[in-house]
C-alpha cells in the first residue's frame, strides 16, 4: 500500500503564481507538479513528483544507495527540445513513502534556463 505524499508544500504546475512558504518551511525555491521532468541514472527511469530549480523528489529505486551519494545522468523536460546533464546528490530518504530527495549540484545554465521557462 503506497502512502499518500501531503500535498501542502508543492502547487500545480499550471499556473504558476508564487505561493507563501508555510511555517517552518525550509525550501528556498517554489516547488512544481507535473510529468514533464524525467531522469535517468543508475539504469533506470525516474519521473519527478515533484521539483524545483534546485532538486526533485522522484520514488526510491534504489533503497541501498546512501545519503550523500552523488548520481550523474540525463534530465528530459516533455516540451523542451534536448536532454541534460546533471550531477545530484541524494539528500533525503523517506522510508514511509519510498521517496528520495536529490540536490542538483553546479547545474548548467541550460538546465536552469528549461527549467525556469516551464515555470513561466
Amino acid at each position: 500500500m503506497d502512502a499518500p505524499r501531503p500535498k501542502t508544500n508543492v502547487s500545480p504546475l499550471k499556473p504558476a503564481g508564487s505561493m507563501p512558504l508555510s511555517a517552518g518551511e525550509r525550501r528556498a525555491k517554489k516547488r512544481f507538479v507535473s510529468g514533464q521532468i524525467k531522469l535517468v541514472f543508475l539504469g533506470a527511469e525516474h519521473a519527478a513528483l515533484n521539483w524545483s530549480v534546485d532538486g526533485v523528489l522522484i520514488d526510491d529505486k534504489h533503497p541501498n544507495l546512501a545519503i550523500g551519494t552523488t548520481v550523474s545522468g540525463i534530465l528530459s523536460v516533455r516540451g523542451s527540445e534536448g536532454r541534460f546533464r546533471f550531477s545530484a546528490e541524494l539528500v533525503r530518504r523517506d522510508a514511509r513513502t519510498k521517496e528520495v530527495a536529490l540536490r542538483f549540484l553546479n547545474a548548467s545554465q541550460a538546465l536552469q534556463d528549461v527549467l525556469t521557462r516551464i515555470t513561466e
